[in-house]
Formats: C-alpha cells, sequence, structure tokens
C-alpha cells in the first residue's frame, strides 16, 4: 500500500521530506489513497464544499520560500479541516526554493491533530502522474491481499479455533475492501462485525438475503436497477459460510457492503475470507465442544472451592480427574502472563497438568491463571510450573502455602498477594504467606463475631433502602484510605457524594469516620473480616448469603483490644508486621515515624508536616514512599468489599500497631 514513506523514498524527483525530521518515523507509514494539487488560497473553499476520502495528500503552492502572513492564515484554517477528514498529510509545496522556517503555532497546531506536514521543492508538474501510480500500487496492495489469504489457509489451520479469529478476519476484511462487514448466525446472532455499526447498516441485506441491497434505512432507484443509500449506492454480497452442525439449521454468513463495485480482486477476496471464516466456525464449535465444556466444568468446580464448598465441587468436577478433589489439603498458584496472550498458556498448563491439578482460568483477572495442586507424594505440579515460568518470558507466579481443601480461598488469596511481588524476585516466583492481609491471622469466629458486631447497624439493621447500602458499602473501602478528592476520583463520583456517604454510614454506625483515623482503620478491617470465606468449623448450619455476612451472636462479640490478643497468642501477627514494615524500616528517612504521626492526626499532611517539622510536599512524598513500599494502590479504583487482596490504609496502621503500639488503636466508642 503507498505511503509516505513511499512517496518520499520510492519517488524521489517529488523532493519531498518531512518539516519535522522526528515525524518520518512516526507517519511513515501513513497510508496515501490519492494527491489532491491547490492553491492555498482555494484549498479551504474545496474543503468546505467537497467531500475526500481518508489518506488523500494535499498539495499546497506557495509563492514564496517564506510563507506570507496570508498563506500563514490559510494554512491555520485548513490544518484543523484536515485533521477532521483524516487526511494523510499537507505538502507545501515552493517550486525551485526550499521552504523557510514555517511558524511554531502552525506546526503546534498540525502536531495536536496529528497531521503530516511536509515540503518539496519540485515543480507542479513533477506531480502529474503521482496519482496514477498510487492507483496501479493500491492494485498491486489488492493483489498481494489475496495471495496472504490464501497462504494463511494452509499454514494456520491451528489457530483457527481462537476466539478472535473471526473477529480479526473481519476487521481485516473491512479495511482491505473499505467496507462494512458482518458476520452472523440466526441462531447464535452477530460472531463479529466491523465496523461496530456494521449490524445496523447490513440488517435489511441479512434478513432478505438479496445482493446489491441498500444498507441503509431509505433507498432510491438507481438506473442500472440496484438501490441508492443516502450515502451512495452500497454493493453488498452475502456467502453463506458454515451449514451449521448436521441436523441444525444454524447456518452462519458473511455480508459485505461497500460504496465501490466489488471488481475481481475483490470478489476473488471475498471468496477466499468466506472459506477461512467457514473453516473458524467449525473449529470453534469443535472446540467449544472439546475445550470449552470442559473448562467450564474446571471453572466451576473451582469457583465452590472457592467458597468452601468441596462435596459440591466433587460432584460437579465428574470424570476420571474426579479423584484430584479426594484429598485433606491443596496449594494455590497464581500464573500472570503479563503481556503475553493467556490462552496460549492456559492451553499449556491444562495439557502438562490434565491429571495433576485443576485449572482454570481467572474471571476477574484477564492475565491470571488459577492451578488448584492437590498435594500428594509427588511435587511434579510445582515443578513444572517452575519450569514454564522460566522459560517464559514476562510469566510471574505465586505460590500459597499447604491448606486444607476447604480454605481454598485463603490460599488463593495468598498466592494473589504473592504474584504481585514476584517481579522482584530472581525466578519471577514467589511464595505467599508472609505478606498476606492482616485480617486473615486473626482467629476466624472471634473476629467474624467483632467485625458483625462493630458493623451491624449499616449490615444487619439498615434503616435505609438495599440500593443505598450498597452504595455506602462500595464507598467505604476507598473513600476511608484517601482524601475525599483521591477518593471521588477512583469511585468516579464528586467530592461532595463522597462526604456525603461518610456522613451517612458513620451516622448510621454512631462512629466518626471522618474525624477519626482510629474509627476509619478499624470499619476497614471489620469489612477485611467480613469479606473472607467461612472455614468450615465456623459455617452456619443453613444456606449462606453470597456475601457472608451472617453475624454470630453479638452478646458474644470480643472488642478489639481481646480481638487483637487472642490473634497474638501465636505470634502470627508480629511475624506479619515484621515482616510487612522491612522495607520502611529500612530507609533512611524515618518514614516509619512519619506515617505514626501521619495516622496518629488522621491523615492529615498539615498537621503531620507541623508535628514533625518538615514541608507538606516532604510528607505526602514519605506516605506515598511508604505506602507504596507496603503494596497500597495509589490508583484509589473503586475497591468493593470482596476485593480481600487489596491492600488499604488499615493494614498498615495494623502492622504499625502491632509492632510499635502506634497508633494506639481501641474499641470505637459509639457516638
Amino acid at each position: 500500500m503507498p505511503t509516505l514513506d513511499y512517496l518520499i523514498n520510492e519517488r524521489p524527483p517529488l523532493r519531498l521530506r518531512f518539516l519535522q525530521p522526528g515525524h518520518a518515523s512516526r507517519y511513515g507509514a501513513t497510508r496515501v489513497t490519492e494527491v489532491v494539487v491547490r492553491p492555498v488560497t482555494e484549498l479551504s473553499r474545496m474543503l468546505t464544499g467537497s467531500s475526500s476520502e481518508s489518506g488523500t495528500l494535499f498539495l499546497v503552492t506557495l509563492d514564496t520560500p517564506q510563507p506570507s502572513r496570508a498563506a500563514v492564515q490559510a494554512l491555520d484554517h485548513v490544518i484543523p479541516l484536515l485533521g477532521r477528514r483524516k487526511a494523510a498529510g499537507l505538502v507545501l509545496n515552493t517550486p525551485g526554493h526550499d521552504l523557510r522556517a514555517v511558524p511554531e503555532a502552525t506546526l503546534a497546531a498540525a502536531n495536536r491533530l496529528e497531521l503530516p506536514l511536509l515540503a518539496t521543492s519540485a515543480e507542479t508538474a513533477a506531480w502529474d502522474h503521482v496519482n496514477e501510480d498510487l492507483r496501479l500500487r493500491r492494485a498491486e496492495f489488492a493483489e498481494r491481499q489475496v495471495e496472504h489469504l490464501d497462504g494463511l489457509l494452509n499454514r494456520l489451520p491451528a489457530r483457527l479455533a481462537d476466539p478472535t479469529a473471526v473477529r480479526r478476519i473481519a476487521d481485516w476484511l473491512s479495511v482491505a475492501l473499505d467496507a462494512e462487514v458482518l458476520v452472523s448466525s440466526a441462531q447464535r446472532g452477530v460472531l463479529a462485525a466491523a465496523p461496530d455499526s456494521a449490524p445496523a447498516g447490513l440488517a435489511h441485506a441479512v434478513i432478505t438475503g438479496a445482493h446489491e441491497a441498500a444498507a441503509g434505512a431509505s433507498t432510491s432507484a438507481r438506473p442500472d436497477g440496484g438501490a441508492l443509500a443516502p450515502g451512495g449506492a452500497m454493493h453488498t454480497r452475502i456467502v453463506s459460510i458454515s451449514p451449521g452442525p448436521p441436523g441444525s439449521e444454524d447456518e452462519a454468513r458473511l455480508a459485505i457492503a461497500s460504496h465501490n463495485p466489488f471488481d475481481s480482486a475483490g470478489t476473488a477476496l471475498i471468496q477466499h475470507a468466506a472459506k477461512l471464516l467457514g473453516l473458524c466456525d467449525q473449529a470453534r464449535r469443535e472446540h467449544q465442544t472439546k475445550v470449552e465444556t470442559p473448562r467450564a466444568v474446571r471453572h466451576a468446580a473451582f469457583q465452590l472451592l472457592m467458597r468452601g464448598e468441596t462435596v459440591l465441587a466433587q460432584v460437579v468436577y465428574t470424570g476420571a480427574a474426579q479423584a484430584l478433589l479426594d484429598t485433606d489439603s491443596a496449594r494455590v498458584y497464581v500464573v500472570d502472563t503479563g503481556p503475553q496472550e493467556r490462552e496460549a498458556t492456559l492451553s499449556w498448563c491444562e495439557r502438562a497438568l490434565a491429571d495433576q491439578a485443576i485449572v482454570s482460568a481467572c474471571p476477574g483477572k484477564p492475565k491470571h491463571i488459577l492451578i488448584l495442586d492437590p498435594v500428594r507424594e509427588s511435587d511434579r505440579v510445582e515443578s513444572v510450573l517452575k519450569d514454564m515460568i522460566a522459560a517464559r518470558q514476562g510469566h510471574l507466579m505465586g505460590q500459597s502455602r499447604l491448606h486444607p481443601l476447604a480454605e481454598t480461598a485463603v490460599g488463593y488469596l495468598e498466592a494473589l498477594t504473592a504474584v504481585g511481588d514476584a517481579a522482584g524476585t530472581p525466578h519471577r516466583i514467589s511464595l505467599g504467606g508472609s505478606k498476606a492481609k492482616f485480617a486473615p491471622l486473626l482467629p476466624r469466629r472471634e473476629a467474624r463475631a467483632w467485625a458483625a458486631d462493630l458493623m451491624a447497624p449499616l449490615l444487619d439493621a439498615f434503616p435505609g433502602r438495599g440500593d443505598e447500602q450498597k452504595l455506602l458499602l462500595e464507598t467505604l473501602p476507598t473513600a476511608l484510605s484517601f482524601k475525599h478528592t483521591e477518593a471521588a476520583g477512583g469511585l468516579g463520583v464528586h467530592r461532595n457524594t463522597v462526604t456525603q456517604r461518610l456522613n451517612r454510614a458513620g451516622k448510621i454506625l454512631s462512629l466518626d469516620l471522618r474525624g477519626s483515623a482510629n474509627d476509619r482503620i478499624l470499619v476497614l478491617l471489620a469489612l477485611d473480616i467480613l469479606a473472607l470465606p467461612h472455614t468450615p468449623a465456623e459455617a452456619p448450619d443453613h444456606t449462606e448469603a453470597p456475601d457472608h455476612r451472617e453475624a454470630p451472636d453479638h452478646t458474644d462479640a470480643p472488642d478489639f483490644a481481646e480481638l487483637m490478643a487472642a490473634g497474638a497468642a501465636d505470634g502470627g501477627p508480629k511475624a506479619w508486621a515484621e515482616e510487612r514494615l522491612r522495607a520502611v524500616r529500612a530507609d533512611q528517612r524515618d518514614l516509619v515515624e512519619t506515617l505514626c504521626v501521619w495516622l496518629e492526626n488522621n491523615l492529615s499532611t498539615k498537621e503531620t508536616a507541623r508535628v514533625r517539622g518538615l514541608s507538606e510536599a516532604t510528607v505526602r512524598n514519605h506516605t506515598r514512599d511508604a505506602a507504596t513500599l507496603l503494596g497500597m494502590d495509589f490508583s484509589t479504583r473503586m475497591v468493593g468489599i470482596t476485593d480481600t487482596d487489596v491492600v488499604t490504609v488499615a493494614d498498615i496502621a495494623l502492622a504499625l500497631h502491632v509492632l510499635l503500639g502506634r497508633p494506639a488503636l481501641r474499641q470505637p466508642t459509639r457516638r
């Protein structure tokens, strides 16, 4: 396809060059469909009164090598018009002379609109046959595209089951023919469309099966018996690509509509594309039977295990591999495929670990693969996965400790936390457990009783509407960890809305959620605890609600001091705090002291700066750097109450409290 680079490098008589040398790499590959030559004073009128296709290169002649004031004004008017029309570029011609400096404002306007500016000193006659050459090159390009598709049919059969293959072919065909493309089925609906508006434009043609029908809502007669759409004649082709499975009427069809008539090259291209799409559709159905259905079973079993439903998981996971769930303990791995496509690694893991582990794509994180290893005598699963990570650059892996099968969710949280740290390890593999959040370290029954008692007014005895309760719960994790302005950006609402919701939640809970860091931290901890899955020992006899918020008897709830004492019995929280704070304590700027003062002053940068004798900018840098070292996400994205892997300000405060006693957290007093 002819490009700006082609005109510059392959047509020396044009003496064409970019005005800004750095644009050669940026715009050199810009497609050029035709060249339009106009005096600079006429170009504006021509653009206003007619249309031009995307990819048109405009050539204007200047009378002098130094653009006059009038010429500059004309250019400043024309450049926005060309930008809106997606022009290939604007060439400034000064025959026999090199163009002198163009005003910076003009260059800046072109850069802002991504419009390449070029210059030439060639006589206008040198451009006489350029369009003819461009047309020849475009024809050659179309022929090469057909050849490429022929080769694709022969070389890539193994990839036809790729769920994105039909869409990619439709996108490519739309560009190659400058047409609207729709692949659809009466039973399965739209399989692919390019552009996204194609289904609306081609609906009539697909329903009636009419060739050369107009792709538009209204039509008018044409002398040759076809039809005219509002934007001009739409030439349509409809081709059956797949008859569907035997005995069904699920025919898949390819529909194409273009303003340009289909020549022999275009017709051949459509026929080749239809064959390839038919093979893709057939392979996709076979893939669904052989691969996607088993994947759905594995996914369902994994999700049941995440909820502690081991018996149901064993019922769902039928077949020869059912014995995998006949185990007391298991380990969870999370593989992050990074910049690479997940599908290739997922398929590899499914094949390599078919009889050894349960492999599932994570539904919420598009780069993550989950592996459940029912640990037996052999460590083959761990060995295979480590070899795979070593061989695949960009992949990371988090590994949990060994847990009872009913606590798969706990193992998942450990592995998920670990995979976030894996990039900093030599082998891109990290073992979870040492950097888990604080909530899972507390004795589960006592912690749930305490949290349920603290949050009961908002969860069990909520005085308002259900949708209001949902909004408040969605707001709290983010709003309590950030200033209102920052939280509002993550939640996608106005800062006043954050303030109003916090006031409302604080009133319901009888807590000071705006002025007390203590109350903020303990509410965040309570939400983390309530989001954890039930263990078998504490699971209620009746069926649980999906959000796991059934509360124990509030009369048995410990206060915060008692809960912390119970958690400290095995030394787990202290070891956790030492590990969590190691990087911050090693920093020579005394980040720990800044964090303590910041938390003791309700996250106020101004008060922290006064107490520490530092500037507010320094305090902001200290708190941000420290929180980053501790794993807190500063993107302020919305965090749901079930996102128990996300570190909040509560985890930072609790680590300091466990190790240093600062801030001096206490059981909140209801107001």
